[in-house]
């Protein structure tokens, strides 16, 4: 007991704890979408699926015509941030179905995460099983919120992208940057690796 309270004050302590922690990470199932309206229905959906290296080994990304779109702020602010994302399906059910089928073909031994989760990613996890697109046992189990290990390392657990510039990290190259899922879904996944193995 002594020598584990030794190791864990001394920073050879802190050194073998950092590396126990990169020994267990994990694939990362990272996930964002656009809705029409906080509380509305997502009309894009994008995910990143890494491996314990960090490389990018998945990915989706899913979108409605802007027509489904009847948000003001919406239309003013997320749509011009993802006008390179081309239109994929014709309506919402058909989306949560693709979704669906990449999510269960990806989430096995996943860390899933996201962003600031509730309401909109939540949602679409509740829709996706209210559609019988998955069971009771394939939601992820927990979903892990970002937000929270922003907080606990005390820093702003309403802003990924000031983690990011501060830290100098890397995310890749994304159009339109933040409202953008696949951007938002790989600055999460950068901020949440960072953050568990420092």
């Amino acid at each position: 007991m002594a020598v584990y309270r030794l190791l864990a004050y001394c920073p050879l302590g802190k050194i073998q704890k950092k590396e126990k922690r990169r020994e267990k990470m994990k694939k990362i199932f990272s996930f964002d979408a656009e809705t029409n309206g906080l509380w509305g229905r997502a009309f894009a959906i994008g995910a990143l699926v890494f491996d314990e290296s960090g490389a990018e080994i998945a990915r989706f990304v899913g979108r409605l015509p802007d027509t489904e779109v009847t948000d003001a702020w919406v239309k003013e602010n997320v749509l011009p941030k993802i006008g390179d994302i081309p239109v994929t399906h014709d309506n919402y059910d058909a989306l949560l179905a693709s979704f669906a089928e990449f999510y269960k073909a990806n989430k096995t031994d996943a860390d899933v995460i996201v962003h600031m989760g509730f309401i909109v990613e939540v949602k679409i996890l509740r829709d996706l099983h209210a559609a019988g697109l998955i069971g009771d046992w394939d939601a992820p189990y927990p979903l892990l919120d970002v937000s929270g290990n922003l907080q606990q390392a005390g820093e702003d657990p309403t802003s990924v992208d000031s983690y990011v510039k501060k830290n100098e990290l890397s995310v890749g190259e994304f159009e339109g940057g933040t409202h953008n899922p696949l951007y938002d879904s790989a600055v999460a996944a950068a901020v949440y690796r960072h953050l568990l193995t420092r």
